[in-house]
Order: structure tokens, then C-alpha cells, then sequence
């Protein structure tokens, strides 16, 4: 008899926990080094797999036939000792094979894009929900999801048929579904992809002389060179897209745009500068109009504004170039706007938990930064963001010498998983 999903949840547990008693992140690393290399650039990220873990072993599906065969690499059991014949057994929902936002934001089909104006209006629509999954998600699936939408949008400048009308509204389109795609492949630290997809924004948005989002793409350019440690290349950037900014831009754009300087500056240690400009990244935000913004701004809000204040505040604390205490008021501010009106934020609230967690560990309270850390990680565990995991792991890092209960007691649940 087939094993129900249950049953074969109760057997991967086993498999894991046996000796030598693997944490779900091991066995995620395991799962995705028995693939075939090109295989395995195709899997999520260990973050996500760990998700996926837990849910086989909870026995809410079960592995399809594709992570079947990697459990039985991995292990070194038998397929019928984990799975038990070969016949599906309640096997995962259709979805990759990896998360549900398949699901959500489906491929686009040949009927779609059989029809220019439904394929223009399906590209539009697409990022209307690429922009409410973001934050709850995090890049790593959604980079897989959008690959192939910008793939078939593309293709649809080579039908001559398209009008010129038609034709702009698409490339507005494309342009901002590559920044969408930049934006995820930064979060999911793929660099290439995301240097990629931002040059092709930049460009689309010359040729539709918007050079709002021209400049806009080009502080997504800041902010990756700053995630990939090169300040003085983020704070050229950011500048430049501020030039640029001043002959076409909304306040939001101008705003972030103002954000991407401040942490720039912050990073090279330049106190005054990056508070001159939160400063006018504040005031550019106050003069803004929703119904004259581009959707493609809409996360510049007041939990944004106060969140990279605090950021850039961390950043000159852990330099010890002013008080951490400074750094702290500001991210539980940020932390309280964000948990009380976007509490469906989850990789903001988690990124913004692992950075006061790093500011209580500065001001010498490790016992607080282990509370604050502990909610972090399970908000983390749910999403899947490269980005943030790694943000997590350099703050594990540094709680690591301290001999407190408290810390070693988040250190060890880490560390198994």
C-alpha cells in the first residue's frame, strides 16, 4: 500500500534526523548538492527549501517525483523505504516544485499572448501583483516567476504589427517589469541578472523619455552597488540619478533617490552628508501626490522614509561615529510604523528586526538583541530572501562571543534548524 503524505513526512523526518542528525538547512544544502549542476541553479535557495521541507514533513504534501529522487541521493535510502512504491501519493500542488506564487502569477500562454492588446494589459497586470507579493515573498521564487514574462514580452517587438501607440505603452511596460525584475534578482542576490535587467530599464526608459524612471532604475543601481560592499560606486550613482532627477521626477522618486545617497555617504562614513540628505529624502516625500506617482514607487512611504534613517544610523553606530541608542530609537519607530500598517510586510519587518536586533548588541544588551533576533528568524524562515538571510547571518556572527543564555540559546536553534 502507498503511503499517504503523512506517513511519508514521518520517513523524511527520520531520514533527517537520523544519525548524523541533519538540521533542515543541511538538508536543504544536501538536497540541492545532489542535483545536477544544471539542475540545480533551477532549485530555490536553501531558505525557501528549508519552507518546503517543513511542509513535506508536516505531511501536508508530499515531495513530487522531482525531490523524490534527490531525497534518495541524498540519503542513501531506498525509494520504497522513503516513498514506498512508485505511485503518487497526494504529491505537492503544481507549482514548481518550489512555492506556491506559480500559482499566483502564472505563466503567460498562447492565448495571452495570441492578442497585442491582452498581452500589453497582461504585462500592466502583472506587476500590479509582483508589487503586493514582493514583500511577502522576497525575490528568490519570484525572480524564477518573472524570467519568463519578461522573456515573452520582449518578443512581442518582433511582430511589426504592433502600432506605435501600442508599441509605447508596451515598452513603458517592460521597463517597469525589468526593474521589478532588477529590484527581486538584488534581493535574491543574483548580480549579474540584476546589472542585467536595470541597464535594460534604464534604456527602455530613455526611448520613452521617462526620465523619471530612468533615474529611479538608476538608484536601484546605487542600491545594488551598496549591497555588494562598493559605497563610493553606490554614491556616484545615486548622484547621478539625483541629476538626472531634477529635470523629470516625482517627489517619491526624488525621495528615494535621496535614501540611495544617504546610505551611500553613511557607508563612507560621512555623518552630515547622509543626514542632509534623509533630510531632504523626508521633505521630498512630504510634498508628495498618490494619484500623480508611478505605481513603481508606491513602497516609498513613511515606514521607507523612517526605516533607511534608521539604517543609515546603524551604519554610522557600528562605525562608532555616533550612539547606537540613536540607531535604536529610530528602527523601533520604523519597526512600529511598519507592524502596525503593513503587517503583511514580512521580509521588511524581518530585515528591520535583524538590523535593531544589530543596534541592541551595539548598545551592550545582548539579552534584548536575542529576543529581537529570535522574531526575525522566524519571519525569515517563512520568506525567501537571500538578502536578508545573509544581513541575518552576519548578525549571528556577531552574537556569537557572547556567553549569554539568551544569545547561545538563538545561536544553537540556528544552527540546527
Amino acid at each position: 500500500m502507498t503511503p499517504g503524505s503523512k506517513e511519508i513526512g514521518r520517513r523524511l523526518r527520520a531520514a533527517r534526523e537520523a544519525p548524523p542528525h541533519w538540521s533542515r538547512s543541511e538538508m536543504a544544502r544536501r538536497l540541492r548538492a545532489a542535483a545536477d549542476p544544471d539542475e540545480r541553479v533551477r532549485l530555490p535557495h536553501v531558505a525557501s527549501l528549508v519552507d518546503q521541507i517543513k511542509q513535506w514533513e508536516a505531511g501536508k504534501w508530499a515531495p513530487s517525483a522531482r525531490y523524490r529522487e534527490l531525497y534518495v541521493r541524498a540519503t542513501a535510502r531506498t525509494w520504497d523505504e522513503l516513498f514506498g512504491a512508485e505511485t503518487d501519493a497526494q504529491t505537492s500542488p503544481n507549482f514548481g516544485d518550489a512555492h506556491p506564487l506559480s500559482l499566483l502569477v502564472s505563466p503567460p500562454s498562447a492565448e495571452a499572448e495570441s492578442s497585442r492588446p491582452l498581452a500589453v494589459e497582461g504585462v500592466e497586470a502583472l506587476l500590479s501583483r509582483l508589487y503586493r507579493l514582493d514583500d511577502e515573498f522576497g525575490g528568490n521564487e519570484l525572480c524564477h516567476v518573472i524570467e519568463g514574462h519578461v522573456t515573452a514580452a520582449f518578443r512581442l517587438f518582433n511582430d511589426t504589427a504592433l502600432k506605435l501607440r501600442t508599441q509605447r505603452r508596451l515598452l513603458t511596460a517592460v521597463a517597469g517589469l525589468t526593474q521589478m525584475a532588477g529590484w527581486l534578482s538584488i534581493d535574491a542576490t543574483r548580480h549579474g541578472d540584476a546589472s542585467r535587467y536595470l541597464s535594460a530599464t534604464v534604456y527602455a526608459a530613455h526611448e520613452t523619455d521617462d526620465l523619471g524612471l530612468a533615474s529611479h532604475a538608476m538608484g536601484y543601481m546605487s542600491l545594488h552597488a551598496f549591497y555588494r560592499d562598493r559605497p563610493q560606486r553606490a554614491r556616484a550613482l545615486a548622484e547621478a540619478a539625483l541629476s538626472l532627477a531634477r529635470a523629470e521626477a516625482t517627489p517619491r522618486t526624488r525621495a528615494a533617490l535621496h535614501n540611495r545617497a544617504a546610505r551611500a555617504h553613511a557607508r563612507l562614513g560621512d555623518v552630515n552628508t547622509a543626514r542632509e540628505q534623509l533630510d531632504l529624502a523626508a521633505t521630498e516625500h512630504a510634498r508628495d501626490d498618490p494619484h500623480d506617482e508611478p505605481q513603481w514607487t508606491a513602497y516609498v512611504s513613511e515606514v521607507e522614509i523612517v526605516a533607511q534613517r534608521g539604517a543609515c544610523l546603524l551604519d554610522l553606530a557600528l562605525q562608532e561615529l555616533l550612539s547606537p541608542a540613536e540607531a535604536v530609537a529610530a528602527l523601533t519607530n520604523a519597526l512600529h510604523l511598519a507592524e502596525t500598517t503593513t503587517p503583511d510586510h514580512a521580509r521588511d519587518i524581518a530585515h528591520y528586526k535583524t538590523r535593531l536586533a544589530t543596534a541592541h548588541l551595539l548598545q551592550d544588551e545582548p539579552e534584548q538583541a536575542a529576543r529581537v533576533a529570535g522574531e526575525a528568524y522566524d519571519l525569515a524562515s517563512r520568506i525567501g530572501s537571500a538578502r536578508i538571510d545573509e544581513r541575518f547571518d552576519e548578525l549571528v556572527s556577531r552574537m556569537q562571543p557572547y556567553d549569554v543564555p539568551e544569545v547561545q540559546a538563538l545561536v544553537d536553534r540556528v544552527t540546527i534548524g
